[in-house]
Formats: structure tokens, C-alpha cells, sequence
């Protein structure tokens, strides 16, 4: 009877200990979520870059065969995060960036949920918190493609084999399949990590491996009926778009790659010496990591251990695929075509973070990251990389063409009132300057550097920032 009374007490105050420490996850959570905001959102109203335009001009097409033409004439993605777009208003042009910010932001919920049971409710927020200061991450977040809306999809699949390693269920194998289908579906590299997660959880042996075999690779064969317009996109090479530029492994693409990845597009200092110093600095603290992890994992229960190997050997396999890709013609050895490398980095960093033990490396942790996503606040806050094309917008309705041309996709959306036409992409092709209807004005981008420009043979020309406009009457 004392036991039983006694032990009333105990429960009660267990329970509210629970209650309190899920209610402290839940605000440092949404605190990570804020802070993932704040850094996507602070420069969403920044001017464009190129690709922002052909996303927009693909998105805005009129009908669906002109949608397929769009795609095929100026990308070489899969079309799913086009038609996300296409859903969103073209009143201002930050909205053409709301999707791919929205999905960052996720990115980082999901991945605090994927983790939170393997690595612990500390690990999980450590690790959440990484990915939403991450300079690379967050801009790519404001680049108007499919690259956050994959990411998020792929760690979604993270999040489903792990579950099915601990309890296969049906819901949790459709979350991965349809997960994986939206991966491929917005960016075709998915399938190097798709394969790379599949090989790993046969290597471990959970889920089922008969199962992961058959359901880990299935999603790849709902991108047989796409293959036609793949073969179409080729045929456009060279007339209309250019060819994914050369990316072979090497030193210098290694380096690159991984500075950016983790310092941002330029890397924390724009000299190759610097970049080199940077890179070792990277290597250095994945070592140390890795020994960290090596020693404790052993010691970890079972949920950890295998958290811990998916995720580094997906992460390792990945690299390796993209290493390969192009031995088979595809060049995929870049950093944005490798941002899911930064949720893999952030989850094993953060394990060996709380692998130390001690709370202090996790105070110090959590201030540096802050500290990170002050900086770039401040750098993003107000900041413009893109030329302005407004004054290109005024410069041009005062000269009343009837016809507008220009090579560049910004130009298109920033002068829609006048329905201008993408014409001579990359300087690609004779272009229809001889038979546009008059006045045409063309307005071409002086800083391309693909082959050779326009020859303006007649007609009155400014130049307003790095644009060349050219009224032929």
C-alpha cells in the first residue's frame, strides 16, 4: 500500500517532466523554424537570375503542349516543380521564389522528425538547426528550381526507411514510394540517392531486404513514360539551350564542391588558396567526426547504430554515383546537384556533437550555428547579386515597339506588358531580328559570354546596365 502510494507522486511528476520536455522541443523547434524563415524570406524580394526566368517562362505557358515545348527548348529537368509554379501569381516576382523557400524551410522539420527517435530529441534539433543556416541551403532557397522541392522529398524517403527499419508498415513503405516519385519527378539526380539509400539498407539488412529491393528501386521505372521527352529535350541541345556544362571529379571540382556546400556558392573566400585552407579545414572536422561516431556507436543502441551507417553510407555512395555520372555523359560533380549532402553532413555532425557528452558542446554548437545565421542574415538583408531590369522596363515602354526580342528569360517577365520573345538564348541560332514586325526593339544581355552576339545592323541604340537595347524601325 505505501509502495502504491508512494509511487503516485513519482508518475505524476515523470509525467509532467515528459510534458516539459516535449514542450521544450516543441519551441526550440519552432525557434529553428523561425530562424529557417527569417534567413529564406529576408532577400526574397531580390532580382532575378536567369534561371528564375526560364522557371518563369516554362511555368507560364499557355497550354500544355507548350509547356512540354518550353521544357524541352530550355531545361533539363522533369516538369513537376514547373507546375507547382504555374500555381502560384505573377503580380510580383517574389512568388516565383515562395515554393522552393517553403520547401527549405520543411526540409529542416523533416529532417528534425526523421531524426529525433534514432539520435534523440537533442541530436534532432542540433542537427535541424544546421540545415536552416546552412548558407548554401538557404540559397538555394531563393533560386526559383526543383532542387529544395527534391531534397525535401529525398529526406522524406530518409525518414520512411528508417521508420520501416524499426517496423515495416504499409503507410510508411506508400510514404516512401510517393516520396521518391516527387524526388525524381523534380530533379532526375534523385536517383543516384535513391539507389545509394536503397544499397545501404540492403547492405544493413532492415527493412526486408527482398522488399527494400523490389520497393526501393520500383520508383525508378515511373520515370520509363517520361524517356520520350527526355530524347525530345536532347534534340534541343545546341539550338535552343546548352549542354550541362563539364564536371569531371577531380581536385580542383572536389574542393570546389565541398567549400561551397558548406560555406556557401563562393565559399568563404574568393582565392583558391583560401578555398584550399577552407577544404582542409572541412576534411579536418569530418575526421574528427568520423572518430568520434566510430567510438561511440559501438556503445549506442540499435536505433542509432543503424541511423548513424544509413546515413553515411548514403552520403558516401551519393558522392561516388555522382563521381561516375560522367563516365556515362551526365555531369552531375557539382555543388547543386549535391544539396542533399548538406542534411546527411548536419545529421552526422550533430550525432558526434552529442556523442561528446558533456552539455557544453551543445551550447557552443547551437551559439556558432546562430551565429552563422546572424552573418548571413546581415549579408542577404537588402543585398542584390542580379542586375535591376526595372529600368530596362521603362527605358522600353517609352520607345513604343510593336515587337520585343531579347535573350534573356528576366527581360521576358520584367516587360510582359509588352509580350516580349525569347529569341537567340545563349546566342544560339540566326534569331528573327530581319523579321519581327516594326519598330522591334531588341533587348539583349551585354555580359553573355556564349558564342557570338547579336550583329545589330540597323537601328538606334542605349544601353541601360548591362543591357543592349536596339530599336529597329
Amino acid at each position: 500500500m505505501e509502495v502504491s502510494e508512494g509511487s503516485a507522486p513519482v508518475r505524476r511528476r515523470s509525467r509532467a517532466v515528459t510534458r516539459r520536455t516535449v514542450l521544450d522541443a516543441r519551441l526550440c523547434l519552432a525557434g529553428i523554424v523561425v530562424v529557417a524563415v527569417a534567413l529564406r524570406f529576408v532577400a526574397i524580394g531580390q532580382h532575378w537570375g536567369t534561371d528564375d526566368g526560364y522557371s518563369y517562362l516554362v511555368a507560364t505557358a499557355p497550354s500544355a503542349h507548350v509547356f512540354l515545348a518550353r521544357l524541352a527548348a530550355y531545361e533539363n529537368t522533369p516538369p513537376l516543380f514547373y507546375l507547382v509554379l504555374s500555381l502560384m501569381p505573377t503580380n510580383h516576382s517574389a512568388w516565383m521564389l515562395v515554393p522552393a523557400a517553403v520547401a527549405g524551410v520543411l526540409a529542416c522539420v523533416v529532417l528534425y522528425l526523421a531524426l529525433r527517435r534514432p539520435l534523440g530529441t537533442p541530436g534532432a534539433l542540433i542537427a535541424a538547426l544546421a540545415l536552416a543556416v546552412a548558407p548554401f541551403h538557404v540559397s538555394y532557397s531563393n533560386l526559383s528550381r526543383a532542387f529544395m522541392l527534391a531534397d525535401l522529398a529525398l529526406l522524406v524517403a530518409l525518414w520512411a526507411v528508417l521508420k520501416l527499419s524499426e517496423e515495416e508498415s504499409r503507410r510508411w513503405w506508400a510514404v516512401y514510394l510517393l516520396a521518391a516519385v516527387i524526388a525524381l519527378y523534380s530533379e532526375d539526380d534523385s536517383a543516384i540517392f535513391l539507389v545509394a539509400l536503397t544499397a545501404t539498407a540492403l547492405w544493413l539488412g532492415a527493412p526486408n531486404r527482398r522488399r527494400m529491393a523490389i520497393l526501393g528501386i520500383l520508383p525508378l521505372l515511373t520515370v520509363i513514360p517520361w524517356i520520350p521527352q527526355l530524347v525530345r529535350g536532347e534534340h534541343a541541345v545546341g539550338k535552343t539551350k546548352l549542354a550541362t556544362p563539364f564536371a569531371a571529379p577531380s581536385p580542383d571540382t572536389l574542393r570546389e564542391a565541398t567549400v561551397s556546400l558548406a560555406f556557401g556558392a563562393n565559399g568563404g573566400t574568393s582565392s583558391v588558396a583560401g578555398q584550399w585552407l577552407e577544404f582542409a579545414a572541412i576534411v579536418t572536422v569530418a575526421a574528427g567526426a568520423v572518430i568520434v561516431l566510430r567510438r561511440v556507436t559501438a556503445a549506442r543502441d540499435k536505433p542509432w547504430r543503424y541511423a548513424i551507417l544509413l546515413i553515411a553510407g548514403t552520403a558516401v555512395l551519393t558522392v561516388i554515383g555522382h563521381a561516375i555520372a560522367p563516365a556515362a555523359g551526365v555531369q552531375l560533380f557539382t555543388s547543386r546537384y549535391m544539396t542533399i549532402l548538406i542534411p546527411l553532413a548536419a545529421a552526422l555532425g550533430a550525432a558526434a556533437v552529442v556523442s561528446l557528452g558533456p552539455r557544453w558542446p551543445l551550447v557552443i554548437g547551437s551559439v556558432a550555428l546562430l551565429a552563422v545565421g546572424a552573418v548571413d542574415f546581415a549579408l542577404r538583408y537588402h543585398h542584390q547579386w542580379e542586375p535591376d531590369v526595372r529600368p530596362v522596363r521603362i527605358a522600353a515602354l517609352a520607345m513604343h515597339p510593336k515587337t520585343v526580342l531579347t535573350d534573356n528569360p528576366d527581360v521576358v517577365y520584367y516587360l510582359k506588358s509588352l509580350h516580349p520573345q525569347l529569341d537567340r538564348p545563349f546566342n544560339l541560332g540566326p534569331g528573327r531580328a530581319q523579321t519581327c514586325a516594326r519598330p522591334c526593339l531588341i533587348v539583349d544581355d551585354s555580359t553573355s559570354a556564349f558564342g557570338t552576339p547579336r550583329a545589330h545592323v540597323a537601328g538606334s541604340s542605349t544601353t541601360v546596365g548591362s543591357f543592349l537595347l536596339t530599336l529597329e524601325r
